[in-house]
This record gives C-alpha cells, structure tokens and sequence, in this order.
C-alpha cells in the first residue's frame, strides 16, 4: 500500500496545491499498524475540501502528529504518542467536527465499526437519551461489574448502572437531557481492566474486535446469573 504522511506545515502546502485531490492509492489490506497509529475511515470524505475540514480537526487534537490521507479508501491515519481510549473518542469526535462520517476505527489492539440505526430521511426523529447497553468480554463476577459501574459513576449524567451477569450485560441510565458517548463508555471500562465487546444505544452499535484474546481470569467469586441494580 502506498501511503503518503505530512507533517503539519507540509500538509497545508500539499492542500494548496491539490494533491490530495487526485491522490489514487489502491486500497488493499493494512499492514499491522504501529502502536502509534490509528486509521479512521471516513465515509464522507470524498474530496481535497472534506480531507481539509477532518485533517485540520484532527491536528487540532492534542498529540496529533501527522496525518495522511488516502481518498480512494476515504482512510485517515493518524500518528500520535499512544492511543488509549480517551485519546481514540477524541479524534473519533474530531473527524464528525470535521463533517466527516467515521465508520470504522482501527488500531494494533482493536478494531471499532460502527453500525448506525437506519433513519427514514422523510421522516429524522431528534437522538435522544435512551437507556445503553455494554456487552463486556468474559463478565466473570459481580466484583468486576462493581469495577466498571465505579468508573461509569464517574461519568456526569449517569442516574443508574445496573447488570445481568448471565449475558455478560451492563445496563447505563441518564438523566432525560444528557447524551452519552459510547467513547465515554469503552474509556470507563478499560479504566475498569475490562474489554468492551459492543455499546448499544441511540448512536446504534459500537462494535469492538481484538486482536488477541483477553487474559485468563481466576478470580474466587462465582459467576453470578442475577439482574440487579450497582449502587455508587
């Protein structure tokens, strides 16, 4: 694969002139990406003008240090120092500032897709609040539901968490006006020394693929099968 990477006063000069506009990297396989870089796959990126709203957005974001863009694949790979959850909901946030549609997020850890619920154009209904479901990688106990509920607790708008140990499920209530960020839940559960498997809520399902398997757990305390409600 043919990528071209900018550092942030060369990629000013190379949108001046237009180069992106005519850029026709064939898209094949990715190689593995370093632990320093995330591609993003912007469904809306289709022209130099749309790579120049997302690209600058993304330098906006703090620790960004280049960006290259690919136009066939509508791909942005993004170099930074690391790329922990918090840092992934950011440039995620960037390229839909940008007007751009990110579908899939990929990193040497993990894949993230997205999966939007379908919206009759003829008739939009406004997002709002609605209860969020997380599919959690080997729930083993209700001592690691207890961590991750800590961590979403911490999280402005959040009213109740609750968890059905026998489908590996946490459920998160908000208050009516407040929108929550499936990034916000996949940094809280990795906070927790968990995996998120998928965020399910207005925003449709975040999906979330590793690439190795999760640790083995040995904790004492049995699998519960209850649904109940993690108090703060």
């Amino acid at each position: 694969m043919h990528r071209k990477y900018f550092s942030t006063y060369d990629f000013a000069t190379v949108l001046a002139i237009g180069v992106l506009a005519i850029n026709s990297t064939a898209a094949v396989a990715a190689p593995r990406l370093a632990a320093t870089q995330v591609q993003i796959v912007d469904e809306a990126m289709c022209c130099a003008g749309c790579a120049r709203k997302v690209s600058g957005q993304l330098y906006a974001t703090r620790g960004v240090k280049e960006v290259g863009v690919d136009m066939k694949s509508r791909t942005l790979t993004v170099s930074l120092p690391e790329s922990t959850p918090a840092m992934l909901g950011q440039l995620w946030h960037a390229v839909e500032t940008g007007e751009g549609t990110p579908t899939k997020l990929v990193t040497a850890e993990a894949t993230y897709t997205l999966l939007s619920p379908k919206v009759d154009p003829t008739n939009p209904q406004p997002r709002v609040a609605s209860p969020l479901t997380i599919v959690i990688d080997n729930l083993h106990c209700q001592g690691c539901a207890k961590k991750i509920a800590a961590q979403i607790y911490t999280l402005k708008g959040v009213t109740k968490v609750s968890v059905d140990m026998k489908k590996g499920m946490l459920f998160v209530e908000t208050h009516r006006d407040v929108q929550i960020s499936p990034w916000a839940l996949v940094d809280a559960v990795s906070k927790a020394k968990e995996r998120p498997l998928a965020i399910l809520g207005s925003h449709g399902e975040l999906r979330v693929e590793y690439a190795s398997k999760a640790a083995a757990k040995n904790h004492h305390q049995a699998q519960q099968t209850n649904l109940g409600g993690l108090q703060r």
